[in-house]
């Protein structure tokens, strides 16, 4: 089965029943196929051949969807853009794919326009709203395209999306998402959820994110509909849990802590709720109580990758028993199990199993596991070894296979859902006149999981503040990458061979809290 079968087999099975729903626009699985085939046709009339890049700029709207699935039909792979990315980091990564088509927001117009120079090998601009200026109108694209289904041979080898994450040098890198790993991964995440027809996903985080797109692409492969939050709006969601009669969503703890405090959350009705699906974090136990009680439904964690296409581990409602004994409170503090489909496992340096209970990497195979990193061999070659991806995390496995993240091997921060890496902050901290050395690191933080704090060596005879040293990385960079906090230090804790030593300088801020981010 490939991606683009999904509207197709729905189109069959489930003709009337909802597929989209964003405000007003609504549209049935048979008119969404319609809709599919027709844009799948006008992309390819656009120029583009099999295996061209596609590239989307816009927050969460149906249309996002519907490109997400014309595109594999089409045969050509999907680059989501995350918005909140500098024009630097977006003409890098427009570049590095080589996108031929940009599908973009008109509230992006003028980024776009700014993007133009930087990105010569993009040939068409298509404007999904608004007046489009000197760009293609997304409906007449639509309108004016044939409704067949486009004839073109796709196989399940070939790229379907393209995501781009974070490097730990501070360059994204394009991770090469297969149809069958995405297939794969709907299959697991299908299983492991017990999804059937007729449950209704509310897309609240980005769908640029591999989360929320894994959980869009699993519900609509079950027949479900997909309910379109464009941000997030605490009073928002919990009308359209409401209004739509939402049956499972997916939050970072950040956001489930906002929705409580809202002070009309009493008034709405949240019985159609089963589960809340969260991840990035765990959550503390007394909030996690607080929110089981306030919302009246199951809660599950899950643990992933953009290369795995996120599932790895499930925690899973049933595990959530925030009064039962001390051992199964404990094990809140986990990731949960291995999901359907996907072995997981923890390794030493050399690749040795390791006993359990016993720190090491992370490693997971499966026909969830990427194909590789877009035009990088040698870091592709780094990550996959015999089958099995090294995530670079490191973590132990209890005696019943629930696994604990316990450290990053590669000293990424996760904020709020956002990755987040060190060098690329410390990098800008150095072009600084004021600044000697620095260090970047994740500190514990209970609504976002983890906070960006920067530890400050100043040169002598020179002073810089706080807020000073916070708004010139928030002027170049995206402002979620930006430190939350700076403190200035006389010196940082290095090797015999120079190498700054990160984990003593998260282990002061980290002790108390069971889990180490």
């Amino acid at each position: 089965m490939l991606l683009g079968d999904i509207p197709e087999r729905n189109a069959k099975l489930y003709p009337d029943d909802l597929a989209l729903l964003d405000g007003e626009a609504a549209f049935s699985f048979a008119q969404m196929n319609q809709r599919v085939n027709r844009l799948a046709n006008a992309i390819r009339a656009l120029g583009c051949d099999q295996g061209d890049r596609v590239a989307v700029l816009h927050e969460n709207c149906f249309q996002y969807i519907e490109i997400y699935f014309a595109a594999a039909k089409a045969g050509l792979p999907v680059v989501p853009l995350n918005y909140r990315l500098s024009q630097q980091e977006l003409a890098y990564i427009l570049q590095d794919s080589g996108a031929r088509v940009l599908f973009f927001g008109g509230k992006f117009q003028p980024l776009v326009g700014a993007l133009r120079s930087n990105a010569p090998q993009l040939t068409s601009y298509v404007c999904i709203d608004q007046d489009p200026g000197d760009s293609l109108r997304y409906e007449d694209l639509l309108a004016a395209a044939p409704l067949r289904k486009p004839e073109v041979r796709v196989d399940e080898s070939e790229i379907a999306v393209l995501g781009y994450t974070g490097g730990t040098t501070g360059l994204p890198k394009g991770v090469m998402s297969t149809h069958r790993n995405i297939i794969s991964s709907c299959y697991n995440t299908a299983l492991e959820r017990k999804l059937r027809p007729g449950l209704a996903f509310l897309n609240v985080p980005p769908l640029f994110h591999a989360a929320d797109t894994n959980s869009m692409f699993t519900f609509s492969f079950m027949g479900g509909t997909n309910v379109i939050a464009t941000t997030f709006d605490p009073d928002l969601i919990l009308h359209q849990i409401q209004q739509h009669r939402i049956t499972h969503l997916l939050l970072v703890p950040a956001m489930i802590l906002r929705m409580l405090d809202h002070p009309n959350f009493g008034q709405y009705d949240l019985s159609s709720l089963q589960v809340i699906y969260y991840g990035t974090a765990p959550m503390p136990v007394e909030p996690l109580r607080k929110a089981m009680a306030a919302f009246k439904c199951g809660f599950s964690q899950t643990y992933g990758a953009t290369e795995t296409f996120v599932p790895i581990t499930i925690l899973q409602p049933e595990d959530h028993l925030p009064n039962g004994n001390q051992e199964q409170i404990r094990r809140l503090a986990s990731a949960g199990r291995e999901v359907i489909g996907v072995q997981v496992k923890v390794v030493d340096s050399k690749g040795n199993e390791m006993t359990p209970n016993q720190v090491g990497e992370i490693a997971v195979k499966g026909n969830n596991v990427m194909k590789g990193y877009w035009n990088k061999p040698a870091l592709t070659g780094e990550v996959l070894k015999d089958g099995w991806y090294f995530t670079g995390d490191m973590g132990r496995m209890d005696e019943l296979g629930y696994l604990f993240v316990v450290d990053r091997k590669k000293d990424m921060i996760i904020s709020g859902g956002e990755n987040i890496y060190p060098t690329e902050i410390e990098n800008i901290l150095f072009r600084h006149p004021a600044v000697a050395d620095a260090a970047v690191i994740g500190v514990p933080d209970e609504n976002w999981g983890e906070a960006v704090k920067a530890l400050v060596v100043l040169k002598q005879g020179v002073t810089a503040s706080e807020p000073e040293l916070i708004e010139f990385c928030k002027s170049r960079l995206a402002s979620f990458k930006k430190p939350r906090s700076v403190s200035f230090v006389s010196e940082l804790p290095r090797s015999g061979a120079g190498k700054l030593l990160k984990r003593e300088l998260r282990e002061q801020y980290w002790k108390g809290w069971e889990r180490i981010i």
